[in-house]
């Protein structure tokens, strides 16, 4: 004959924050209380408080064409490439720069007070902040990447790194003094980015990456570090206090010294889903806290979703999952990104975006409170929150596993209830169940503390 197991406790509580930032990369039951499945519109200000990001503030007009390179000048301005112009910041107004040029990427240094520019396509140009010249039309190569140690600018042409004389960016062709350097790799295949790091030359291919070591033409050596860590587009390569970051093939690195360690996991779903065709559009920048990475998902063409990684808390987060935004610099404090129409926005300024209301939603686990072979009655959910006048939220919840049905329960406005405060909203409408995810979502600045959920778990046949 059946019987009865009753719990111990009938009437429970149960709290979570999301202090453990995004996991699209573990099944919903598997994640830890305090990660959300899926979210946006987030940064990590206030961790371990989940609270809406900054928004943004235009930067000038815009350039009537898409952003091919956002760089700074020394601390002097910043120069960007649009379409097939180059203008500078003049005090906040985007100034021509004489000159007709390639409509494509470009890559930039700064070298011996100059800002040394290069595509690939047209001659290597040099800004020095008031006219634009050629590095060197004869000798310097076209190469699509740049960079510079102390001594020497190095520019990577397919295969092949070159560098300059000693203290010298415009010979490139001094014996026992400037030179080549060929990155062979069996797998064949072009540099697909360059980049200055820890006293060291960082090059890599797709699918490789390797090291030069050494300061003068007689002790050069290019070291292999790996032959299946790459890099897919040269833009994602940034540098964070003592850490670089880039994109691979599969994953996101994080390079301090020795072997490059995968921090990608956390946000499967977005590498999982990024177009392949467009791969080398995706790009990075950041804050001079965080890592920001932009990628191309789904049947995009210019980057739609940007991720943020905190090495601080070792955390991610969904920064937003609109805007085509494709290339970043950090100048005079502030980070500012380029996008696809040409506009310059500076990042992390004001509570909206460029006025329109910053949209965000979080998603939790899928909670079976330690009993998945027990309905539960969730009869109240009491959230901790800040949010302030104008702003909304929205409550809902699911009862399925992995399902994006979601139904309201409450719907929030900061005109008609009280802001930071222990809001209550009933259950009364779930029906029994053995798990629940539930979603809060909204517009506006908002800060959720804590969520708790209370319910009582029923019998069990046994």
């Amino acid at each position: 004959m059946a019987q009865w197991q009753v719990p111990q406790y009938n009437n429970q509580r149960e709290a979570n924050n999301f202090a453990g930032g995004l996991n699209s990369g573990t099944p919903v039951f598997d994640l830890t209380d305090n990660e959300s499945s899926e979210e946006y519109g987030f940064d990590t200000d206030q961790f371990p408080a989940l609270s809406v990001r900054k928004g943004r503030t235009t930067y000038g007009s815009t350039g009537s064409a898409q952003t091919n390179l956002l760089a700074n000048f020394k601390d002097t301005h910043m120069v960007r490439a649009v379409g097939t112009a180059l203008q500078y910041d003049n005090a906040g107004v985007w100034t021509a720069i004489t000159g007709t040029f390639a409509d494509v990427d470009w890559d930039a240094t700064n070298f011996n007070g100059k800002l040394i520019m290069t595509n690939g396509t047209d001659n290597v140009k040099v800004w020095n902040g008031s006219a634009l010249s050629d590095l060197n039309a004869v000798s310097a190569p076209k190469g699509k990447y740049i960079t510079n140690d102390t001594v020497r600018v190095w520019i990577a042409k397919d295969d092949i790194l070159y560098y300059s004389a000693y203290l010298a960016e415009t010979d490139w062709t001094t014996a026992e003094n400037s030179g080549s350097v060929q990155y062979y790799t069996e797998r064949g295949g072009f540099i697909t980015g360059l980049k200055n790091f820890a006293n060291h030359i960082c090059v890599f291919k797709k699918d490789s990456f390797a090291e030069i070591f050494g300061k003068d033409y007689f002790s050069f050596k290019l070291i292999e570090n790996s032959n299946d860590i790459g890099c897919v587009s040269h833009k994602t390569i940034q540098e964070v206090g003592d850490t670089l970051f880039w994109l691979g093939q599969t994953d996101v690195y994080a390079y301090k010294g020795g072997k490059p360690v995968k921090i990608g996991q956390k946000i499967r779903k977005q590498l999982n889903s990024i177009n392949q065709a467009q791969i080398s559009k995706c790009w990075g920048g950041t804050d001079g806290i965080r890592y920001y990475l932009g990628l191309v998902t789904g049947a995009n063409t210019q980057p739609d979703t940007l991720c943020i990684y905190d090495p601080r808390y070792g955390t991610w987060r969904v920064h937003s999952i609109s805007g085509t935004f494709r290339y970043a610099t950090y100048f005079g404090g502030a980070f500012y990104v380029g996008d696809s129409a040409g506009l310059t926005y500076k990042m992390n300024d004001g509570t909206t975006d460029a006025g329109t209301a910053i949209s965000w939603a979080v998603t939790s686990k899928a909670f079976n409170e330690g009993m998945p072979e027990a309905e539960k009655e969730y009869f109240e959910m009491h959230l901790q929150v800040y949010l302030p006048t104008g702003s909304t939220m929205t409550v809902a919840v699911s009862t399925d596993d992995d399902s994006a049905t979601f139904t309201t329960v409450q719907t929030l406005t900061a005109a008609s209830d009280t802001q930071s405060v222990n809001i209550i909203v009933p259950l009364d409408t779930v029906p029994l169940a053995n798990w629940l995810r539930y979603k809060l979502s909204g517009t506006g600045p908002a800060t959720i503390y804590n969520v708790e959920r209370y319910f009582r778990v029923q019998p069990v046949q046994i």
